[in-house]
């Protein structure tokens, strides 16, 4: 699996120096920024794209149990809970999922992926289904690490990395037409 993936990466960057040596620097750049990219700049700009999106949940995430559900130790007098700590910390993701996986949605359609292999409601709803099963992953297994001592960020951040890859996979070949 490895030579095949560093296979893979050596020819799509001897695929762009080819490219910027042809056509140069500005040609290049608007190539790469286009949904015709090679699949390793493709899941680069997955990865970044993804991260703002990630970053918007956070931030929601962050805001709603920083305050409306506190999921951290340091914003009570005592030790929360570890229950409450997990209910919470499920319900501050409930709210932050829906708006980042817009954002997200919108990012892949405009700069990443191209539409087309289903309808556009077809395509949102399974956008939405992979999301929610990687979210339910994350969901089951977060609250089990943090009742066991994990930090609430710690877990939050094994379910954005865990994410990642199983969501491109899903939606280059299932979702989007390429």
């Amino acid at each position: 699996m490895i030579p095949r993936l560093r296979h893979h990466l050596v020819s799509d960057f001897v695929r762009v120096r080819q490219h910027w040596r042809a056509h140069g620097t500005r040609t290049t750049l608007a190539w790469l920024g286009s949904l015709d990219s090679p699949v390793s700049v493709q899941f680069l700009k997955y990865v970044v794209f993804g991260g703002i999106a990630s970053i918007v949940h956070l931030g929601i995430f962050a805001g709603l149990s920083h305050t409306v559900f506190p999921a951290h130790d340091y914003l009570a007098v005592g030790e929360l809970a570890g229950a409450l700590k997990q209910r919470n910390a499920i319900i501050s993701n409930l709210f932050a999922f829906p708006v980042a996986a817009s954002v997200n949605y919108l990012f892949n359609i405009a700069f990443i992926f191209t539409a087309g292999r289903h309808s556009r409601i077809r395509e949102f709803t399974l956008f939405f289904v992979v999301s929610l099963a990687s979210l339910a992953a994350g969901l089951l297994c977060g609250p089990f690490l943090i009742s066991h001592g994990l930090n609430p960020w710690i877990a939050q951040g094994g379910l954005m990395v865990s994410s990642t890859l199983v969501n491109f996979l899903c939606r280059k070949f299932f979702v989007f037409l390429r």
